[in-house]
């Protein structure tokens, strides 16, 4: 041990202790969580736990799964992994209009709020379009600018919120509290699944960047989990 230490002295790196074995090491010399519990903290990241929770559930350290985390979420295709086959599949096959709603999340502080526009296909269950942001004009036309093209000459449902009258053709939109049922559901199953968007949470982010991956990666995962069943 007193040879490990002024090793480790020498080269001026700090030593760790791992969690699972008792084995001390030092950063980045190849001694890593097991196979079986990343695959089992992938799963948890999907559901209703905080990152701290996470750690104490599975006893990794917070740096580790920080890294782990965000190495997944910058993973999350634009797309949110809709094949063009199945875009095309929810035009055809359209008997609901594509309905779209705003959830309320906030970053670092209850002060800075932020708008989840989603757009939610009733039929397949899928999201097809979000964006984060402002809840005006401006964040309206970026998450119409996220809807696949196929997909803006569908109809869409949608509430009262004046701003989507600036982004949906007059002829396709229909409005009203009673035809956004479906994605009101979706609303709140997310919010179940995501820890994030639990209102007055504790599990916030700090930075806009791992909230709106944080929670894009939700939505693909959501969508991935979908397809099995279509």
């Amino acid at each position: 041990m007193a040879l490990l230490t002024t090793v480790i002295a020498a080269a001026n790196r700090q030593n760790h202790q791992c969690k699972c074995c008792g084995r001390q090491f030092v950063i980045n010399n190849g001694h890593t969580v097991s196979a079986w519990t990343r695959a089992l903290v992938k799963n948890a990241l999907k559901e209703r736990l905080s990152l701290r929770a996470i750690c104490r559930v599975f006893g990794v350290s917070l740096s580790w799964l920080q890294s782990f985390a965000h190495t997944f979420w910058e993973q999350t295709p634009t797309d949110l992994g809709l094949p063009p086959q199945l875009v095309g599949q929810i035009k055809k096959l359209q008997v609901f209009g594509i309905e779209a709603d705003e959830l309320w999340s906030f970053v670092k502080q209850n002060a800075t709020k932020r708008w989840i526009w989603v757009a939610y296909d009733p039929i397949h269950r899928l999201v097809v379009g979000y964006h984060i942001g402002g809840r005006g004009i401006e964040a309206a036309k970026r998450f119409w600018q996220k809807i696949p093209c196929l997909l803006k000459s569908c109809n869409f449902e949608t509430d009262h919120w004046d701003a989507y009258k600036s982004i949906i053709p007059t002829a396709q939109h229909k409005i009203g509290k009673d035809l956004t049922f479906y994605i009101e559901g979706f609303n709140a199953t997310i919010r179940a699944r995501v820890s994030r968007l639990v209102r007055k949470s504790l599990s916030f982010s700090k930075l806009d960047k791992w909230h709106n991956l944080a929670i894009g990666w939700c939505f693909w995962q959501f969508n991935l989990e979908r397809q099995h069943y279509i």
